[in-house]
């Protein structure tokens, strides 16, 4: 019974060193934890800020544009929607324009989709003297000399 209570003593000491010994970091491995740590021993950040090796050139904002540094590295100019008119695309119906035309016949299998990727073809804006032609293994017709 002694044996016993003493194997099972060196069995748990024998098994807690070899986690120990597998928690063991080597040097580089302490120097990396050194560097990235997010705190030191203080419970003081050791993190340094993000725009911190940035170098800002100078620049200035036109009219009316006026410069905002808020969170940024470096800033940037703004205006209000008001001021500037931002481009608000809009999504209009399929060939609202009329513009659209239906593919070559030639059009390799590609040009055919899978599902909503299909090609879309729109009436070429030909010079004098050209026409829109097929050929060649395009999707959409183009300008050809006649």
């Amino acid at each position: 019974m002694k044996f016993a209570a003493t194997a099972a003593f060196f069995l748990a000491v024998l098994s807690v060193d070899a986690v120990v010994m597998r928690r063991r970091e080597t040097p580089d491995e302490v120097k990396l934890s050194m560097e990235y740590r997010e705190m030191d021993s203080f419970g003081n950040t050791a993190l340094t800020p993000a725009c911190s090796k940035v170098e800002c050139g100078e620049y200035s904002c036109p009219e009316p544009f006026e410069l905002k540094v808020d969170g940024t590295c470096c800033g940037y100019c703004w205006a209000p929607d008001h001021v500037v008119a931002a481009d608000r695309h809009k999504v209009v119906e399929y060939n609202a324009t009329g513009l659209v035309v239906e593919q070559c016949e030639d059009a390799p299998s590609t040009c055919k989709g899978p599902g909503a990727n299909v090609v879309r073809c729109f009436k070429p804006s030909c010079r004098q003297g050209e026409t829109a032609g097929c050929g060649g293994g395009r999707c959409c017709p183009l300008c050809q000399a006649r």
